[in-house]
């Protein structure tokens, strides 16, 4: 499961008081088996969820763009995040 994942990832979570909730995936630690999410609303960039991998459900969706922004270091705004979450409508 972790090599399919990748930074602009949607996954959504399945354990924790934010369970059922979907984030972007900013920054993976393989070595501590922890990914870095957000979702522009209470998880900001500034204050990234560190989440266990055994505790998200990877989906399909990639933000390319907004990957691309992130890794190339102008990273994008909270407020893209949110619009692209919501835009997804996962549920």
């Amino acid at each position: 499961m972790e090599n399919e994942m990748m930074v602009g990832q949607t996954v959504k979570s399945i354990a924790g008081r934010d369970k059922n909730e979907y984030f972007l995936v900013i920054k993976i630690l393989p070595e501590k088996k922890l990914v870095l999410l957000v979702d522009g609303e209470k998880r900001k960039i500034e204050n990234p969820k560190k989440k266990n991998l055994r505790h998200i459900q990877v989906t399909r969706h990639v933000a390319k763009d907004l990957a691309e922004q992130m890794m190339t270091g102008s990273e994008s705004g909270n407020r893209e995040i949110k619009r692209y979450l919501k835009e997804l409508n996962v549920d």
